[in-house]
């Protein structure tokens, strides 16, 4: 009789590791099939994402870069490096979307906005083009749009009047097109074009003050020509144009100051035909009676200019005459602005002026209509001139010299703390801005107090810092610390080991203008984000990626009378002492004690020697021994090719004391051992199906980094 027996192999269990069956378990499908966002490329089961996806089983969705608003330099004086969401927002991996800081826009949140959008009253623009919309008559004044200019060869056949309409560009800099600026629009001021413009005048008790003039001369037979004064082309001259209609045409233009009633320039010419052009050169003078100080200059275009002899070519040019020296002041400095309303508060006996003191619609307070002119403001009773915060300059001028500080008809105002502007516009070459401005054109003057009050996600006495983000008002959300970028720089690392770099270092460096003002958050450990407000997960080694090795480093020490001390540094990060007669176990705690290093085993290089063994000679377990000692540093944790460690503090060593690479390691040191997804919330891994937290070495542990690889079960009946 056959008996027959049935196994039930659930009392044996055969725990497989899933490197033993290589082709139905180990090197199987991927996790999920890569979600069908990548290849399942590799036998030892790993996808290979579609660009702009990731994790392990590529369900998560990669963000867009920008250049980092702040980073950590990755050289003297390169930094801004590209990164996700520009440094200034979060990810959202399940969207692939940029959530950016409040402050900043576009899909890889490279662009900060313009504050209050400008309140309606102004464009915003990018700091590159900001600098193209300059005036270019402003640049052009010092030379004059004339024919060295103008005529592309001698005889002038080729003309180009665009070379007289040149403004210095920003284009190199890292922020030319991140920065965003207001333009604010006609009889509009401010960071954020929310103060309305009062009117400008000159002061007519300063004496002895000239009215600009600049010169034109054109030669011509016939066609058109323009001119164009801050950023406004008239219509069309004819050259053959009287002198009342060429005075209409330029006096049309908004941006010379028209007073409803008043001249706004006088015009006169040489030319006897009372045209405006003539076949050998009409010279014409422009008086400006409404505009002072020193104005920028009339650009012309006379591309659509002829001359009817032959050889000779048509040409109109201009160039600064006599420069204004009125004063251009706000409310001809005999009164105060309200800004709110851009009306002018003149002072008493004040009233708004036709320019040339006397009374007119200008809003100015440049008309003295009673005793004003003999004596300084707040001087009623001859006893407190100047509010008593300035000296008053007696005839014939009677203004305020105020104290340093104090500005103002009266010296009642005050001048608010001046920075980098964070917006000007270049005005001494080519990508050379960022002059000093009040509140560095990132906040508003208070001129009772002269402080500053600042645009949102800026600080400092003159708005001259940007500042660290972070959630509950909380700079780097508590999680950090706040650097410039300057300090960010000396705190970079290779690998976790200091590599410190310069930033800024000449302060006329217009690439590194930022230097001292833009700052970041450097993350404390288990900690990351651009606020640190997230958090990291653990890493570890791949454990499905074989024949790969542990970083080996062996310590070399000699010392003849067991005196001597020395410390090891890792990562920056130093031991406390070790004493030449500790033991490798003794050196072995001080290493793990670092916090660069999460665990190391230290043993002896010559086998014959361990605790226990007999026969030894007295330093056999010293780290340091008369006949030279070597003991081996095993790192398991962090994995791969870590930096050497370095001696550091050594004394009363008299023989050798070197630390050498014994072998490289080239085992991962992914997130999540490559094997699951961080959970950035929590800082806890998600493993995939069939892994779960490790040693560091592939066996079952705690650190939560999906490095072990569970057993299979198989039972059968």
């Amino acid at each position: 009789m056959h008996l027959t027996r049935s196994y039930t192999w659930t009392s044996l269990i055969f725990f497989v590791k899933i490197s033993s069956l290589y082709a139905q378990i180990s090197y199987g499908p991927c996790p999920n099939m890569c979600s069908g966002h990548g290849h399942c490329a590799s036998h030892y089961g790993e996808c290979s994402c579609f660009t702009g996806y990731t994790g392990a089983d590529c369900s998560l969705r990669t963000c867009p870069q920008g250049n980092a608003w702040a980073d950590v330099a990755t050289n003297d004086d390169t930094a801004h490096n590209m990164a996700e969401c520009s440094n200034k927002g979060k990810c959202d991996q399940l969207l692939g979307k940029c959530v950016c800081d409040g402050n900043f826009e576009g899909v890889a949140c490279e662009r900060k906005k313009c504050p209050n959008n400008c309140n309606n009253s102004g464009r915003c623009v990018s700091a590159k083009l900001h600098a193209s919309m300059q005036d270019p008559g402003f640049l052009t004044k010092s030379s004059g749009c004339t024919s060295s200019t103008i005529c592309l060869d001698g005889p002038c056949d080729n003309r180009d009047y665009t070379l007289c309409r040149g403004t210095y560009n920003y284009v190199t800099p890292w922020d030319a097109n991140k920065m965003q600026v207001c333009k604010c629009d006609e009889g509009y001021l401010g960071y954020d074009c929310s103060i309305k413009k009062c009117p400008t005048g000159d002061d007519p008790l300063t004496v002895g003050q000239l009215n600009e003039v600049q010169f034109l001369q054109c030669q011509a037979t016939g066609g058109t020509f323009t001119l164009t004064f801050m950023g406004q082309t008239t219509t069309a001259v004819s050259a053959s144009s009287s002198l009342s209609e060429f005075t209409s045409i330029v006096s049309a233009l908004q941006t010379i100051t028209n007073t409803g009633t008043d001249a706004k320039i006088s015009v006169s010419w040489t030319n006897a035909a009372d045209e405006v052009c003539s076949s050998g050169g009409n010279d014409i003078q422009i008086t400006f009676l409404q505009d002072f100080g020193d104005l920028p200059l009339l650009i012309p275009d006379g591309g659509n200019l002829v001359h009817s002899i032959a050889g000779t070519n048509p040409l109109i040019t201009s160039q600064g005459l006599v420069t204004g020296t009125k004063e251009s002041d706000v409310c001809s400095n005999r009164g105060s602005c309200t800004e709110a309303t851009g009306v002018c508060d003149c002072l008493d006996d004040w009233m708004t002026s036709n320019g040339a003191n006397g009374p007119g619609t200008r809003g100015d307070c440049g008309y003295d209509s009673g005793t004003a002119s003999t004596k300084c403001p707040g001087d009623d009773n001859n006893s407190l001139a100047c509010l008593g915060l300035g000296v008053c300059s007696g005839s014939p001028d009677y203004r305020c010299v105020c104290q340093e500080g104090r500005y103002g008809a009266d010296c009642a105002l005050m001048a608010c703390p001046t920075g980098k502007s964070w917006t000007a516009a270049p005005i001494a070459g080519h990508n050379s801005a960022h002059a000093h401005t009040e509140c560095s054109d990132m906040g508003m003057c208070d001129p009772t107090s002269g402080a500053c009050t600042c645009a949102d996600g800026f600080s400092g006495a003159a708005c001259e810092y940007l500042d660290c983000p972070g959630i509950n008002g909380l700079d780097c959300s508590g999680n950090g610390v706040c650097y410039s970028m300057k300090q960010l720089a000396q705190l970079a690392t290779s690998n976790g080991y200091p590599t410190p770099y310069t930033y800024g270092l000449d302060p006329n460096n217009p690439l590194t203008w930022d230097h001292d003002q833009i700052r970041g958050c450097l993350c404390s450990d288990g900690f990351e984000g651009y606020d640190c407000s997230l958090k990291t997960c653990p890493k570890g080694d791949d454990p499905l990626t074989p024949h790969q090795n542990n970083e080996i480093q062996t310590i070399e020490c000699q010392d003849s009378d067991d005196t001597g001390s020395f410390t090891i540094s890792f990562r920056g990060q130093p031991t406390s002492t070790i004493q030449a007669h500790d033991t490798a176990a003794d050196l072995e705690t001080k290493l793990n004690q670092i916090p660069t290093i999460e665990r190391v085993i230290v043993g002896y290089a010559d086998p014959a020697i361990y605790v226990g063994a007999t026969g030894l000679a007295a330093d056999s377990l010293q780290v340091c021994r008369a006949s030279n000692q070597v003991v081996t540093v095993e790192f398991q944790s962090p994995t791969g090719n870590v930096p050497l460690m370095t001696v550091i503090n050594e004394e009363n060593i008299d023989g050798n004391l070197s630390v050498q690479r014994d072998t490289a390691g080239n085992k991962e040191y992914k997130m999540c051992s490559g094997r699951g997804l961080c959970n950035r919330k929590t800082g806890l891994c998600e493993c995939v199906h069939g892994f779960g937290s490790s040693d560091g070495q592939g066996n079952v542990g705690n650190r939560g980094d999906c490095g072990y690889q569970s057993p299979v079960l198989l039972e059968e009946v």
